[in-house]
């Protein structure tokens, strides 16, 4: 398990043990949490930053229950600033940081879950870990 990204103990607890269940989550966070970030990305484009917050708060629970404190502290500011049409910079120096933490997790997750259960969707998935930037690539990152 790759501490630095994601912590597994809070799922492990709930599930008492149930990999199975576990797995399922982790392919749930990885094909919904992706979505709402580009959601929120275009929300931005669009100069709506304020709308970012309902998006915001769907995906604070789902980083909660992976552990990823970081992640967790960058989604709160986004979620708060755009809730009380606060600072948009920092809206838009966290989602840009929530973006790359969201990579890197993604990434550290999906070599973790190809070790426990290699497939060969697994060797597709980290030849496109790298390129998490691209729709494609993360389709091919989404299922387990």
């Amino acid at each position: 398990m790759s501490a630095n990204h994601y912590n597994l103990d809070y799922l492990k607890q709930v599930f008492q043990g149930n990999d199975a269940m576990v797995q399922r989550i982790l392919g749930l966070f990885e094909s919904e949490v992706p979505r709402y970030f580009q959601e929120m990305e275009s929300l931005l484009q669009q100069d709506r930053w304020e709308e970012l917050h309902p998006l915001a708060h769907k995906a604070k629970s789902s980083i909660g229950m992976l552990g990823m404190e970081k992640l967790l502290e960058q989604v709160l500011l986004i979620e708060h600033h755009s809730r009380t049409k606060g600072s948009k910079e920092q809206v838009i120096k966290s989602l840009a940081l929530s973006r790359n933490l969201l990579e890197d997790a993604l990434g550290a997750l999906g070599k973790d879950r190809c070790r426990q259960t290699p497939t060969s969707e697994c060797t597709t998935r980290q030849r496109n870990t790298s390129g998490l930037g691209s729709s494609s690539a993360r389709r091919s990152l989404y299922r387990a």
